[in-house]
């Protein structure tokens, strides 16, 4: 297994808090898997726990599996502060030691896409299979790739999104991309924009799983896909799908 790439962009807690404080389009989704789950919930990659804690908050038994200590540091300050009873395991998901057996786990909203190799994939399945109690399920989430996307020049900058900052100022975050076909990972460099000053730069590398590569590799490592979407909203998946959400059963 290759080791994990551009973990560096998840160190410092408090800008991801500020990078993602306004996005709540997947967490809903999450929140009412995990209310229907019927036993305990596992997210694999749960760094500062914006989906965690509102999961926990529903009175759900949840725990967040994370490897960058500083994300889950800021997650535990998090819990302790509200009182809730969260476990946090600081861990690879491609080796999740746990005596308990889940109900649900999830991987939400791209983490799957870090591991960049087949092998860390294929670990991070049977690993998720291990912990996965008897009619368990596991949840997939990783974006659709877009061929227009992919095939953008390393030349091209483009506006990614904007974001807020704790003072109230907007940062403008542009970005170049390059898809390398044999590897089948997407790099972007960042740069995140106030009042035209870039204040920093980050990389950021995402393996793309086509969608029927993705069933594959499923059911390679012991999953029936029992159902799967195109979006958050829960509509069916399309060819002009941005999202695969897939729900995989131990076959």
């Amino acid at each position: 297994m290759t080791p994990l790439a551009d973990m560096a962009v998840y160190e410092d807690a408090d800008f991801y808090d500020q990078e993602f404080a306004n996005r709540a389009h997947d967490a809903s989704f999450f929140i009412e898997q995990a209310k229907q789950a019927d036993g305990p919930v596992l997210e694999v990659a749960c760094g500062t726990g914006r989906i965690t804690l509102p999961i926990a908050r529903a009175g759900v038994d949840i725990t967040g599996l994370d490897v960058m200590r500083s994300m889950l540091d800021r997650a535990r300050q998090k819990s302790q502060a509200e009182g809730l009873d969260v476990t946090w395991l600081e861990q690879d998901c491609r080796a999740i030691q746990s005596e308990r057996r889940f109900s649900l786990i999830f991987s939400a909203t791209n983490a799957m896409q870090h591991l960049h190799d087949l092998d860390s994939v294929n670990a991070f399945l049977g690993s998720a299979k291990r912990v996965l109690a008897p009619g368990g399920t596991l949840i997939l989430d990783v974006f659709n790739p877009d061929i227009r996307k992919l095939a953008r020049s390393a030349d091209t900058r483009y506006l990614h999104k904007s974001m807020v900052d704790t003072e109230g100022n907007e940062i403008r975050v542009e970005a170049t991309s390059h898809y390398d076909t044999a590897s089948q990972i997407l790099r972007f460099e960042l740069y995140y924009l106030r009042n035209g000053e870039c204040i920093r730069t980050k990389q950021v590398s995402m393996r793309c799983f086509f969608p029927e590569e993705l069933l594959a590799l499923c059911r390679f490592n012991g999953f029936d896909v029992a159902r799967r979407f195109g979006g958050y909203d829960g509509s069916p998946f399309t060819t002009h799908s941005s999202k695969q959400i897939l729900f995989c059963r131990a076959a």
